[in-house]
């Protein structure tokens, strides 16, 4: 007669080390982990605690690095679409074979009050399993800022700057890992006289806004949409230094969200406006945990620099020259393939450069995907503000 094995019980498992109870816990979804702080006393203190979510976390970022990888695809456009993939071990292919569709694609819904009719939404940025973006309404355009896990199903809307009045913002949204906090940085005023500009910090910790008295720097005439980058405590932004030249020259503007101050990385040298009528597209990237800038030349050609952190210079590390049809740079996977689109057809494409070979992608969502934005995503227990539950 064959006897079914015990299952332990909460019971049971409240008895076991510390240590035992952390290694089987963080091989949950963060889900599941929100769910068993109700079990009892000893796990709520322990799934609470920071050293934990800091574990889980880095384990939730090493399984993604070694197995799959969520990707985020957002398209901006009055009535915005969240998708969220979940990508497996990617099967190199040629570009011969059928296009292959994005399995498990899910639809994420904003965390928005119904009240707000025909929101237009932003997303700033996504990290740690965080995403924050701002979103106004066309009946008013005054604009809200929203911290959202996806994860955990909580989002905080920010309070009001108490220093500015100003509709006219750029943000930015990154992780100090100096102070361990998340922070949402606004420019308000940017475009209008340097008087009226200002630099204010949300930070997640404090729950309170600070004004910076350090102006960004006045070279800095306008911000390239969607290029934005942070890494290792500094948010990095596209910029252009000259609105009456053509080809615009650009520069990248660093803010340390520790010191709370400015800095600049100029482009690689031999990125020099070209004066053969040719015309460079740039996007700001991570490539091996650093940052790196994709640089579209006509068509079918894409460099690809890398700024190496020992020396502060930019070493060139791709040139993909091998396609045929005009592209649009992304960015990379953390096993550094090449994510792009194919401007004919708006195709989307997966490119790994060990393998030579290309996968293409199917996505039903509006077209043209020139709006398209993507994010490598994260699951988390991240949350250090008192949440609503969206």
């Amino acid at each position: 007669m064959k006897y079914m094995k015990k299952v332990a019980s909460p019971v049971d498992m409240e008895k076991l080390p510390g240590d035992v109870l952390s290694n089987i816990f963080i091989r949950l979804l963060a889900k599941q982990l929100a769910q068993m702080r109700l079990v009892c006393k000893t796990w709520n203190a322990l799934l609470s605690e920071s050293s934990f979510i800091k574990y889980h976390l880095l384990h939730s970022i090493h399984n993604n690095n070694k197995k799959d990888e969520i990707l985020l695809f957002f398209q901006k456009a009055v009535f915005p679409d969240f998708y969220s993939g979940r990508l497996g071990p990617l099967t190199a292919r040629s570009t011969r074979s059928p296009r292959l569709e994005l399995t498990d694609l899910t639809k994420l819904e904003f965390p928005i009050n119904p009240q707000h009719e025909d929101p237009l939404i932003d997303v700033i940025g996504c990290v740690n399993g965080l995403i924050c973006f701002s979103y106004a309404t066309e009946r008013d355009y005054n604009y809200f800022i929203r911290i959202w896990n996806p994860s955990l199903s909580v989002s905080l809307t920010l309070p009001p700057s108490p220093f500015s009045y100003n509709s006219c913002y750029h943000l930015g949204f990154g992780f100090d890992p100096k102070t361990d906090d998340y922070k949402v940085v606004n420019l308000a005023g940017f475009h209008q006289k340097p008087t009226q500009q200002q630099c204010e910090v949300y930070s997640m910790k404090k729950g309170s806004w600070e004004l910076i008295s350090q102006k960004v720097p006045s070279h800095i005439k306008g911000f390239i949409h969607q290029n934005e980058v942070c890494l290792n405590g500094h948010i990095h932004w596209l910029c252009v230094t000259d609105l009456e030249l053509w080809p615009r020259p650009q520069t990248i503007l660093t803010f340390d969200l520790s010191a709370m101050t400015y800095g600049e990385i100029p482009l690689p040298e031999s990125m020099l406006p070209l004066h053969d009528h040719r015309y460079r597209f740039n996007v700001l990237g991570v490539l091996s945990e650093k940052l790196c800038l994709m640089s579209r030349i006509s068509y079918g050609q894409c460099d690809v620099w890398v700024m190496d952190d020992d020396d502060d210079s930019w070493v060139k590390h791709h040139v993909f020259s091998q396609f045929s049809d005009r592209i649009t740079p992304y960015g990379f996977t953390s096993h550094e393939e090449f994510f792009f689109q194919v401007d004919e057809g708006c195709r989307f494409a997966l490119y790994d450069p060990n393998a030579a070979k290309i996968k293409i992608f199917k996505i039903e969502m509006r077209d043209p995907l020139d709006s398209l934005i993507i994010f490598k995503y994260v699951d988390s227990l991240v949350w250090i503000a008192r949440c609503s539950v969206s």
